[in-house]
């Protein structure tokens, strides 16, 4: 009997697994297996983060899909679960925004997996992201800082910092003491002011330049206060409407313009000298001191500060010398010359006269400013050994005109050594002196051109002056000094 059972079971049992070979085969042949939807999560299931410790509003946030039955190819990014974006990246940084007058939001971010078949997952994972704005900061850069007295043009630098992101950075503001706000470029860093009326000596609006720009803004900037102390205010507002805490600038002391003639003093020991040279000759004047106080009235920009502190002068005396100088804001060292020369062009060009005088090394590169100077290039002859003599006895002048009607000039001492010798382009420019020269102590020839000063004429009269040794030591005969400066300053220059 219990045979009989078991051979009834076996065959049960075999029917069925003949029945399921036979419907798996035959499903082989005829149907496809239905694919499966992939998955999608993200690397984090939830931020728990609120208050003063959310999120700034540039957040990093990656995710990962899975397919049991193909692979994931991409996903979809929605923001609404309406509209989604499609990307092959499995982390992404975004950038979100806050509107104005608001400083937190919740952002919804939904991720859904697409699969090798364009299978997309049917429930996306989703993950809430708890944002507050952070404030800006704005500050003045304290390697361009105003001096504390400044002539005419305040050049400053400004940076801002912003957690999410400078360009979330809509306003910059400006205020001059007791002025009214301002709004200048947040794209334009560097910016100077400029009193609209040079002249006044009380509260002016000023004009604002951008950089090396040429021309001002249109918008004036009132609170300005000329021969007396200032201060400058700034402050930065982002996308949410939130200010920054405000920044000021160092106290200084703007002075006003009061002659037509500006003098530029780069060599300490002459500004006596030169003082008592043009008081002599009549001729008033404003000084810039480029030496005193360590320099610490030097433009650190001076294709900008300078450039439109001569914009407001007819006439230029400019004197300097060939020790090199650094600049700390560019790290660079130059002769004071080479630092003024675009400005110096830009000031010839627009109409400007100036008289320079300078000396240099006999190995020194004046490639940068030969473009600006009625002079083609220096001696190629060492010219350390040059040397510029008088013999009282004889009554010889150490430099001679080439027209008589300016001053022969000489050395307080019997000779003055390594003076800078130069050649010139004849078709723009002419020789005012020859100097006599030695090459050495015991002769009295130097086989090489002895051009000393030159000049360009514009309307028949000089308006370029150029001498290539400093005047202030050539003062055996005070009288010739002040008539020199009388006829190139008072006449020719007029």
């Amino acid at each position: 009997m219990i045979s009989f059972l078991l051979i009834i079971i076996l065959r049960k049992l075999i029917n069925i697994l003949f029945i399921s070979i036979l419907f798996f085969s035959c499903r082989d042949e005829g149907e496809v297996e239905q694919n499966q939807f992939p998955e999608t999560k993200f690397s984090i299931d939830e931020i728990n983060l609120s208050g003063d410790r959310r999120l700034n509003s540039i957040v990093s946030v990656s995710w990962y899909g899975t397919d049991p039955d193909g692979y994931v190819k991409g996903f979809e990014l929605s923001f609404d679960r309406s509209n989604w974006t499609y990307t092959t990246a499995q982390d992404s940084t975004f950038t979100f925004s806050i509107s104005s007058g608001s400083d937190t939001v919740d952002i919804d971010l939904y991720i859904r997996a697409v699969d090798n078949e364009g299978a997309k997952d049917p429930s996306p994972s989703y993950l809430k992201i708890p944002i507050k704005n952070t404030p800006p900061s704005i500050n003045f850069d304290e390697r361009l800082i105003i001096p504390d007295s400044t002539f005419l043009v305040a050049t400053t630098e400004w940076k801002a910092e912003d957690l999410d992101g400078i360009e979330t950075i809509t306003n910059v503001y400006i205020k001059i003491n007791n002025g009214s706000w301002t709004e200048i470029s947040k794209n334009q860093n560097v910016f100077s002011l400029v009193p609209q009326n040079p002249e006044a000596t009380d509260t002016v609006q000023s004009l604002l330049y951008y950089g090396s720009d040429i021309n001002p803004q249109s918008q004036l900037i009132d609170g300005l206060v000329l021969n007396d102390t200032n201060k400058i205010f700034i402050k930065a507002v982002d996308q949410a409407g939130t200010e920054s805490e405000i920044d000021t600038s160092n106290v200084f002391y703007m002075r006003s313009k009061v002659e037509d003639i500006l003098v530029v003093g780069g060599v300490q020991a002459a500004h006596n000298d030169y003082k008592t040279i043009l008081n002599n000759a009549s001729i008033q004047y404003d000084f810039l001191n480029l030496t005193i106080s360590n320099g610490i009235y030097r433009p650190f920009l001076w294709n900008i500060t300078f450039r439109l502190q001569l914009s407001f002068y007819d006439k230029l005396f400019f004197y300097s010398d060939e020790t090199p100088l650094l600049n700390p804001y560019t790290n660079t060292s130059a002769i004071v010359l080479e630092s003024a020369a675009s400005s110096l062009q830009s000031y010839a060009n627009s109409g400007g006269k100036y008289f320079i005088s300078t000396n240099f090394r006999f190995d020194a590169d004046i490639s940068g400013i030969v473009d600006i100077l009625p002079i083609a290039s220096l001696s190629q002859k060492n010219f350390g050994s040059c040397r510029l003599w008088s013999d009282p006895n004889r009554g010889d002048s150490a430099m001679i005109p080439t027209d008589t009607s300016f001053p022969r000039l000489q050395t307080q001492f019997s000779a003055l050594t390594g003076v800078p010798v130069f050649n010139i382009n004849e078709s723009d420019t002419e020789v005012l002196y020859r100097g006599q020269l030695s090459d050495g102590a015991n002769t009295r020839v130097w086989p090489d051109t002895k051009i000393i000063a030159s000049g360009r004429r514009r309307n028949g009269r000089l308006n370029q002056v150029f001498f290539s040794t400093p005047l202030f030591e050539l003062n055996r005969n005070p009288a010739s000094l002040i008539a020199l400066f009388d006829r190139i300053i008072n006449v020719e220059f007029n």
